[in-house]
């Protein structure tokens, strides 16, 4: 390919740049974002190339693009700060973003053998691995060294929400076999969730026909976690009422408290009544990695299918996720459309074409990154990477327990977060629980309203000034702020510095 000049100094001038912001992003004292509203945005924009695009759009001068680049950079969340921890994931490995990369430059699609047959065996050989992890893949059947199966046990899906989507299908299609050629039989099926589940089980549940309604909410105890008899209960309740239950959703690491539903219990359970069991494993299911914490995972070996977001405590790019599938026969038989044109039995290697398991056809060739960082990494540095988390959050808690009432921890959680509210002067003799939580259920409606409405305005300040930028949400209806450790950059000057803004906003209210 021959470049125009223009295009050849664009291009080199942009990656250096992206370059230079892998290699050194913001940190310490630097703002997490540059806080911009929509109208300031539209105005900084419009001094290079503008963010609209008129009728007639004319080719960008290069150099005005290149401030265009800079403007972006400047203005973006700076995620792979130490203080950005808003959200489940952070900052890139550096590893996985020359996986991306290699990726794009590559521009092929993970559908078949013949234009990704790198990527193939690699998608392979990685789904094997946490196969096994997972205890999916009997230990004594590991492959021997350069043996890689046409058959992994899972697929690679387009996030969390899509692996959830694709395993209550393989859920419903064990029950009814001819659902994808005949349809629905007219099943009343319900599928259950605790009510701290995510709520990709409703949105995939309309997707599907089922409908939203069909999503029992179990309960859960204050901590999130289901309650096993209650499970029971809602199953035998919806059973009598002349629904067909047909899965339940277990829920490791939950999006804010990061409770882990007791998946051998649940196991029993889905046994007894013969229905599928779904893992949704996408924040806390990297516990795997880590001999000290794995734990927190056993039983998932005894589920049907487990769906894992690498993207979020490993640092993998947006996106990257594997649903692992513990009979991986099943998923021709529920997704596969045999399109002649593409999955043709008498071409070469055709048996590793993975495009007809699962509902995509082109997909992103989201193992690179994986694949490459875990080469580069080892077991040991992804198990450094969750160990690293573990000490983050408990630093945490030690100062929240040090703060004399100003920090009370709300859900004190197992896993990487912190749920806690900041309080002021005149209501840190609120009630506790046994467990040193503060006692939500029992604060007047003039308390609630009061805390209800810090964290919003406290958040704001840190927003406005760079300090940081951490996540609150409602629990047991009160707003709580969240510590979250995903990024191994966080260190325990970041989470001191990031107390000591919250308590420095809640003074200045």
């Amino acid at each position: 390919m021959t470049l125009h000049p223009s295009e050849t100094a664009f291009l080199e001038g942009a990656l250096q740049r992206a370059s230079d912001y892998l290699l050194d992003p913001p940190s310490d004292s630097d703002p997490v974002i540059s806080l911009a509203s929509p109208t300031e945005l539209l105005a900084e924009f419009a001094g290079s190339v503008g963010l609209p695009f008129s009728s007639t759009s004319e080719p960008a001068e290069p150099d005005d693009l290149l401030h265009a680049v800079e403007q972006i950079i400047e203005y973006s969340m700076h995620t792979s700060h130490p203080r950005f921890v808003n959200q489940n994931f952070a900052g890139p490995d550096p590893i996985s973003v020359v996986g991306d990369y290699l990726g794009a430059v590559l521009n092929t699609t993970g559908a078949t053998y013949e234009v990704a047959p790198v990527f193939t065996l690699m998608e392979a050989a990685v789904l094997s691995k946490l196969g096994r992890i997972a205890g999916y893949v009997d230990a004594d059947e590991v492959p021997v060294e350069g043996d890689i199966p046409a058959l992994p046990p899972g697929i690679f899906a387009a996030g969390g929400s899509m692996g959830t989507l694709l395993g209550l299908q393989l859920a419903r299609h064990r029950h009814q076999p001819d659902i994808s050629t005949a349809g629905a039989n007219g099943d009343r099926l319900v599928l259950f969730v605790s009510a701290s589940g995510h709520y990709a089980a409703a949105k995939s549940a309309a997707i599907l026909g089922i409908g939203s309604d069909a999503v029992i909410k179990v309960d859960a105890d204050a901590s999130g976690r289901m309650i096993p008899a209650a499970l029971t209960a809602a199953i035998e309740d919806a059973k009598a009422g002349g629904q067909t239950p047909f899965c339940v959703i277990a829920t490791s690491g939950t999006t804010v408290t990061t409770a882990f539903d007791d998946l051998n219990a649940l196991a029993d359970i889905c046994e007894a009544h013969q229905l599928w069991l779904h893992v949704d494993g996408c924040y806390g299911g990297s516990a795997l990695f880590s001999k000290t914490h794995e734990h927190l995972m056993a039983g998932v070996e005894r589920s049907d299918s487990f769906v894992w977001n690498l993207h979020k405590m490993m640092g993998m790019t947006q996106q990257c996720t594997a649903l692992l599938v513990k009979d991986p026969t099943q998923l021709a038989p529920c997704f596969a459309a045999k399109a002649d044109y593409l999955f043709q039995s008498d071409k070469l290697f055709g048996e590793f074409d993975s495009g007809d398991r699962t509902f995509q056809c082109a997909r992103r060739i989201d193992v690179l990154k994986l694949w490459l960082s875990w080469k580069f990494r080892g077991d040991e540095g992804f198990e450094a990477r969750i160990d690293h988390a573990f000490n983050m959050i408990e630093h945490t808690r030690k100062r929240i327990a040090e703060s004399n009432g100003e920090l009370v921890p709300v859900v004190t959680g197992e896993f990487t977060s912190c749920v806690f509210a900041w309080l002021p002067s005149d209501l840190r003799d609120l009630p506790r629980t046994d467990a040193g939580e503060l006692d939500v259920a029992a604060l007047s409606d003039a308390d609630r309203e009061r805390l209800h409405a810090i964290p919003p305005k406290i958040k704001a300040g840190m927003q406005r000034d760079g300090s940081g930028m951490i996540g609150y949400q409602p629990i047991h209806g009160l707003n709580t702020f969240r510590m979250i450790a995903m990024s191994p950059t966080l260190q325990t000057a970041d989470v001191d510095a990031l107390l000591d803004a919250i308590r420095a906003g809640g003074a200045a209210l």
